[in-house]
């Protein structure tokens, strides 16, 4: 019996049963009902209310501002549960600059069932050998001082034991067009709106009343039951609500070089890398090679403000930097934009305010050492997706979306750490060389003081060009410090002190468990000597370690780096939540026989459908954990997906209903998922939307056992309950967390 009754919130889902595209104009009848009398409504190609007039109001579930990768990623997961929103972005169209470049593979991940995206977006990066390394050098063509390989051992960019997905080097600039199609070919043209701004918003308990400012024309009210800010690092709804940003603003400036030279692969393709950091008495800068092949780059060179701005950097003087960083004083240049930013270190002080949620940018800003940026905005994305789909469409209360700054703001803090730590090793190069970012940020901070300004105009900027130019004349392997700095250099490349660009434990192996979080304590932990399996270390929030095998169940050399001296190695577990594993399988027929494609665990989380998956083995509970299941999903309207990962599929059960809850069969090819999951023959494991785990459960036959010891001691005749009431209760605590009801 249920205790309470649903939080009945105001949701379109109210009205009618989850929508897909086709049936948007079918839907769009139940929000006319919610609008005043005088408010005139007529239906928009994605079957939500718009406005006719200025006084009219549109409804929708999620509006979106930001159509970035973190606002897209969001817009393509809730048009895939089945939940409308808007997009709402202040620029004329997708930017041609390029950012973010680096996608790992937990974002690849995230993009796999989204209708081919993640195989696209892979098909469009460039061959590994042109990416797979840094170099460390005076010029493009001149003396190398080091380079690291970043894959060493891999001939491609998939770790196979780990994800089914490659980590990917593509620009944002060349991922948003791939993403913006999708979520046009789901929700329609008007659904994504460039050139109107969320000017401004007001929420009330029954939703957000957002005022939208498009390029042309007057501004128009959307009514939206949730608001979520992708709006960016100077997000305009983060500053309406006086949220504070925590940390560094800026630890460096930058001016951002966008370039093509057709030229330039000619000269570099004998030393190919994705970064060429270039330390010099004639350029300090940094090459982002996009595509080498098309000669597409990004130059990211040092300046400092308020003596130096943008002015300062015309194009003539933008192709004299480049030229001297790559070597080549006649090299062909064609400078296409310039623009500053500021590396920052910061993360919200709250990621949610009533109806309003952060993410991507707008919650958290992290040096460009890591790639974290972009793929931290994307699994925000992917966390807060599910959880306003199960709330939207009723199936959980609102309480559920408070978990979402408690999963998400400790992995930005933990982000945010990491990309510091790595920026620091990335200067140690330059420190050596006599280049240390300090010193100029403290010559820069001397001579735009205060006192400064009272010596004559132009002092200043005088003593900035004569200190810089001072510090580059005594740099490099050079004069009486050659020898000391060259041994430097070796130490540092040898024990690998430079920027790092994998992170699986971090990518992968981020754990949502601080209290808040929706998930439920794993029951009975301990096992049995006669079933345990393999160490099952603890995770810890940060991410840490569980057991790492490979896909032949074989321990494997974890994976590590040496970041601040941590341990950086890499497990996969099952711990409540932990990221589902990456198990290689094979699904059953109905007839026994073995599907020809391979698939992955993570293949068997829907996005297509809110749902939760179970996980059992082939013991002796499987009626049991089947009947167990079919209870509460009546009991609670939460859908539960059955499947039986096997380690032989000769005389297997084959795909059917057992208990009225249906069971699939999947085939464990390696025979890894005992020692991944971490479970008996008789456990189970409980998988949210969002492939995080829920609740595990070790041995239910355990259970059971503990069960009725208990009823012994509390009653004169020993009474066992039966197999299903032994796992009901701990079953029915996991499911509570996901859909914020209680059962008795």
């Amino acid at each position: 019996m249920l205790k309470g009754v649903l939080h009945k919130t105001q949701s379109w889902k109210s009205c009618s049963s989850a929508l897909t595209s086709t049936d948007f104009w079918s839907s769009a009848s139940c929000f006319t009902d919610r609008l005043p009398q005088h408010v005139s409504v007529h239906k928009c190609p994605f079957g939500q209310q718009r406005s006719a007039s200025s006084g009219s109001i549109q409804h929708v579930p999620v509006l979106i501002a930001g159509a970035g990768p973190t606002g897209l990623t969001l817009s393509i997961l809730l048009g895939k549960l089945g939940i409308p929103s808007l997009v709402v972005d202040r620029s004329s169209g997708l930017p041609n600059h390029p950012q973010a470049h680096f996608i790992n593979n937990r974002s690849m991940e995230i993009f796999r069932p989204l209708d081919g995206l993640a195989a696209e977006v892979a098909a469009h990066s460039p061959p590994l050998a042109e990416w797979r390394k840094f170099v460390y050098c005076e010029s493009l063509t001149g003396r190398i001082f080091g380079e690291v390989d970043h894959f060493q051992g891999q001939t491609g960019p998939r770790m196979h034991d780990l994800s089914p997905e490659p980590v990917v080097h593509l620009s944002q600039h060349k991922l948003l067009p791939l993403m913006l199609h999708r979520a046009h070919r789901r929700d329609g043209q008007d659904s994504i709106r460039f050139g109107h701004q969320l000017h401004h918003f007001q929420q009330s308990p029954d939703g957000v009343i957002c005022t939208v400012q498009p390029s042309q024309g007057s501004p128009y009210q959307v009514q939206a039951d949730y608001l979520i800010a992708a709006d960016g690092a100077s997000s305009r709804v983060r500053k309406q609500l006086g949220i504070d940003m925590v940390g560094e603003a800026a630890m460096q400036h930058l001016v951002n070089i966008h370039f093509f030279s057709k030229d330039l692969w000619q000269h570099v393709k004998g030393r190919p890398a994705m970064l060429y950091f270039v330390f010099s008495s004639q350029a300090i800068v940094v090459l982002v090679a996009h595509n080498l092949q098309e000669g597409e780059m990004v130059a990211q060179v040092p300046y400092f403000p308020p003596v130096q701005s943008l002015a300062d950097f015309p194009a003539s003087k933008c192709r004299d930097i480049l030229r001297k960083a790559a070597g080549l004083p006649n090299l062909e240049v064609d400078v296409r934009t310039v623009k500053t930013w500021n590396m920052s270190a910061q993360v919200a002080e709250r990621f949610q305010d009533g109806r309003v949620f952060l993410a991507g940018d707008a919650a958290h800003r992290f040096p460009p050492a890591g790639a974290f940026g972009m793929n931290t905005g994307i699994q925000d994305a992917h966390n807060i997706a599910w959880k306003l789909a199960a709330v939207l469409n009723n199936t959980a209360s609102p309480k559920l979306l408070d978990s979402y700054q408690v999963e998400r703001k400790p992995v930005a803090q933990a982000n945010t750490a990491l990309s510091v730590a790595n920026w620091h090793e990335a200067v140690k190069v330059p420190k050596v060389l006599g280049l240390d970012p300090r010193a100029a940020n403290l010559l820069n901070a001397v001579v735009s003081s205060g006192p400064m300004s009272l010596l004559p105009k132009g002092f200043g900027r005088a003593a900035l060009d004569f200190g810089l130019a001072a510090g580059l004349s005594v740099s490099g392997l050079y004069g009486p410090l050659k020898q000391w700095r060259e041994r430097q250099l070796s130490s540092i490349f040898a024990s690998g002190q430079t920027l790092h660009l994998q992170f699986p434990k971090e990518d992968l192996g981020f754990v949502y468990n601080t209290p808040g979080a929706a998930i439920c304590p794993e029951t009975d932990t301990v096992l049995s000597a006669s079933h345990r399996c393999s160490a099952q270390p603890q995770p810890d929030s940060a991410g840490a370690d569980a057991t790492a095998v490979n896909t032949k169940g074989r321990a494997q050399k974890a994976t590590q780096g040496s970041v601040g001296g941590s341990d950086r190695r890499y497990r996969p577990s099952c711990t409540p939540g932990s990221r589902l594993p990456h198990c290689t399988l094979r699904q059953l027929n109905t007839d026994g026989s073995l599907s020809g494609a391979e698939i992955s665990t993570l293949d068997l989380v829907s996005a297509h459908k809110w749902r939760l998956l179970l996980l059992i083995r082939s013991g002796p509970w499987i009626d049991a954990w089947l009947e167990a299941a079919h209870t509460l999903e009546t009991e609670l309207g939460c859908p539960i997906r059955a499947v039986s990962i096997v380690a032989s599929h000769h005389g297997a059960a084959t795909p059917s209903r057992i208990n009225n809850q249906a069971l699939e069969i999947s085939f464990d090819v390696d025979n890894s998922w005992p020692d991944l999951s971490g479970v008996s023959e008789n456990g189970a494991v409980l998988v949210r939307p969002d492939g995080h785990v829920l609740w595990r459960c070790v041995d239910a036959a355990r259970v059971h056992a503990i069960n009725a010891a208990k009823e012994a001691t509390r009653s004169s005749h020993v009474s066992i309950t039966s197999d299903v009431h032994s796992i009901m209760t701990g079953f029915r605590a996991a499911v509570q967390p996901c859909v914020g009801k209680s059962t008795n």
